[in-house]
């Protein structure tokens, strides 16, 4: 809110996903709470993220200056999310049939879809997705979500932050139990990683002896885990399988730290963003991005882990039973395990970067990938342990 003097309303343009203002105006109207909202400017920059999705075009973040109806200005924030069908934004290196095959795969709009579902109803204390103030379908598989600016503390996350999220997602997916769920091509999140990030590039790469001649595969740390991750290469098929005994529930697919804002103006509730990956998965999935996420993309050491890893599964299920739903530790801990094992150290290796320039930086860059994946190799034991009981 500010009270300085208001310039001239004048034409709005270039808004992102080539939304006009018009278009616009009735979600600000009800995010403001003011069916008489004027829009006298908008300012948009590029929201500094690291866009690996090929169904995200492009993230902006808004800010609207407007007059309420009484005259008073408003300043509304928000984020503009560009999404597209995924063959727009694959590498241009993938033949076509792949690209056809990826595009009909990859379901682009399922982020929209989700938010549109009601999820906002689910909403547990402490935790609830993002506002959505407008949807924009455009021609050619392209759509953009506008939601509000959670405008998050800059803090650093810290492991109660971990208990408290942990306990939250599970009350969370209790709540979505029994919901309608949009159509997923592959049925769920860890059956198309097993047949495509892991059954058609990186064990076929991991087994193939010219893999290790790049010189990001010769750095020790990395030649060290050869054998070890070829073995779990092998079984990715096994570890798939044994998923299947285990409950399922709803689930945002994604909830690492860096998807869970906390607003300057409520720091004690997350704001679950980016539900692109969202689906059924085995009770407890959610924790798999929470506990290695940031630990994955060197965020934190890789090593805070196995402590949280207890102390988050204990929450988990103290969510569920919150909202009567029972699941055992024992059952969410294997499928934390399990999933963690099909998901980081085949992929974890630093195949994607094996035709880049060998710098320093590079190297340095695989022998950190390379122990965050020895630490999640060596929760193994703890799966057996679990299997003993």
């Amino acid at each position: 809110m500010t009270t300085s003097p208001r310039p001239p309303a004048s034409p709005v343009t270039g808004l992102p996903g080539g939304t006009a203002v018009a278009e616009l105006l009735p979600g600000l109207r009800r995010r403001a709470g003011d069916p008489d909202l004027v829009v006298d400017a908008v300012t948009c920059r590029p929201l500094p993220h690291d866009i690996s999705a090929p169904s995200t075009r492009a993230l902006t973040r808004v800010a609207v200056d407007a007059r309420t109806g009484s005259g008073a200005p408003v300043v509304l924030r928000l984020v503009a999310k560009e999404l597209q069908a995924a063959r727009y934004g694959l590498p241009a290196q993938i033949p076509e049939p792949e690209r056809r095959r990826l595009d009909a795969v990859i379901p682009w709009r399922l982020e929209a879809d989700v938010l549109a579902a009601d999820v906002a109803g689910c909403a547990v204390p402490g935790l609830r997705p993002p506002d959505v103030v407008a949807v924009h379908e455009q021609p050619g598989d392209r759509l953009t979500l506008w939601l509000e600016d959670a405008e998050p503390v800059g803090t650093p996350w810290t492991g109660d932050d971990t208990v408290r999220a942990a306990e939250a997602l599970g009350r969370l997916a209790a709540r979505r139990r029994g919901r309608p769920w949009p159509a997923l091509p592959s049925g769920d999140f860890l059956t198309g990683y097993r047949d495509d990030q892991l059954g058609s590039w990186a064990v076929p790469w991991l087994l193939d002896d010219a893999t290790w001649a790049a010189p990001v595969m010769r750095v020790p740390e990395v030649v060290a885990l050869r054998a070890e991750v070829c073995a779990l290469a092998r079984r990715v098929g096994d570890l798939h399988a044994r998923l299947a005994p285990l409950p399922v529930l709803p689930s945002h697919g994604d909830a690492t730290p860096m998807n869970l804002l906390r607003p300057a103006a409520a720091p004690d509730t997350f704001v679950l963003v980016d539900w692109a990956m969202a689906g059924p998965a085995p009770a407890g999935y959610d924790l798999v991005p929470l506990l290695f996420g940031r630990g994955e993309c060197g965020a934190a050491p890789a090593g805070e882990v196995p402590g949280l890893l207890g102390p988050a599964v204990a929450a988990y299920v103290r969510g569920l039973a919150t909202e009567g739903v029972t699941v055992s530790a024992e059952e969410v801990e294997t499928g934390v395990l399990l999933a963690a094992l099909l998901r980081y150290p085949c992929t974890g290796m630093p195949l994607h970067v094996l035709f880049e320039p060998a710098t320093d930086e590079l190297l340095a860059y695989a022998a950190r990938r390379a122990d965050f994946v020895r630490m999640v190799l060596d929760l193994e034991p703890r799966l057996a342990a679990l299997s003993g009981r």
